[in-house]
Formats: structure tokens, C-alpha cells, sequence
């Protein structure tokens, strides 16, 4: 099982690398090179998941307008995000605009999934209950096989 499992998170990896770049999301590839499988198997239960960072949500859903839009506030807001993250993400995307003005834009409208640039679907086209179910088969078929085994060196 911890082989099947194993196999399968670092397929979901790749393909979630692959899915990243297909959607013309990569800016700087730091949320690729986050993307890190991890998996706990005891015998009473299966924890598998991909640790990431934490802006994967707003890549996938979108991200609404900042709940305070008090002047104070949206003004401190753009002057963080336009000289840090913002900042680093235009240079990196090569985009022709200030990180001030984007900041500005999306601490009063916040941003929709799927828009112009992010189709959506980052994680939910790769990770899906479809794919889960795939996965949820090939666990319980080999922990079938682990007990016809058992079962046999019993009788043996």
C-alpha cells in the first residue's frame, strides 16, 4: 500500500507541476517547488496529502475584496502587497504595470476563477473524486491480495 500510495502522489505532483504550467500560472515556480507529498499509514487508517503553499486556494477559487475598505486600511494593504509579493510577481511574469495599481485592484474587487489569465481548475482538474476513487481501488485491491496472502500462509 505504501508503494501504490507513494506512486500516486508523486504522479499527482507532477501533473499538478504540468497543470500549473499549462494554465500559464508560473511566475516565479516557487508554488511548484512547494508541492511536497507526504503520507502516514498506520493500521487503522490511511493520511495522505500535498503540502503547498498557502495562496493555492486563491489560484483555485479566486479571492474576494478585503473585508476592511476603510482608506487606512486598503492604503496599508497596497503598500505591503505592491512592494513585496506583487512586486516580485510582475517582474517574474514580466508584466508591464505597477504592483501598486494591481494591489490597489485587488484589495477593492478582489479577483474571479476563471478569469483571463487562469482558466481555473489548478488542483480540482488534477485531484478530484475521480481521481480519489482510482486511488481508493487500487489501496483496497492490494490490501485484498495483503489478506488472500495472509489467509493462505494461515492454512499452510
Amino acid at each position: 500500500m505504501d508503494q501504490v500510495l507513494s506512486i500516486w502522489l508523486e504522479d499527482k505532483r507532477k501533473a499538478l507541476i504540468a497543470n500549473y504550467d499549462r494554465l500559464g500560472l508560473r511566475a516565479s515556480g516557487q508554488w511548484a517547488e512547494s508541492l511536497e507529498p507526504f503520507q502516514e499509514i498506520s493500521d487503522r487508517k490511511i493520511k495522505a496529502g500535498m503540502l503547498g503553499e498557502d495562496y493555492t486556494y486563491y489560484l483555485e477559487n479566486g479571492r474576494g475584496p478585503n473585508k476592511d475598505q476603510s482608506d487606512d486600511a486598503i492604503q496599508a494593504w497596497v503598500g505591503w502587497a505592491g512592494s513585496t509579493f506583487l512586486a516580485k510577481w510582475v517582474e517574474d511574469k514580466g508584466i508591464n504595470a505597477s504592483p501598486y495599481a494591481i494591489a490597489y485592484k485587488i484589495a477593492k474587487s478582489g479577483w474571479k476563477v476563471p478569469n483571463a489569465n487562469n482558466a481555473g481548475g489548478l488542483v480540482s482538474d488534477i485531484i478530484n473524486p475521480e481521481s480519489i476513487e482510482k486511488l481508493n481501488r487500487e489501496l483496497l485491491q492490494k490490501i485484498v491480495t495483503s489478506f488472500q496472502s495472509d489467509i493462505l500462509k494461515n492454512f499452510k
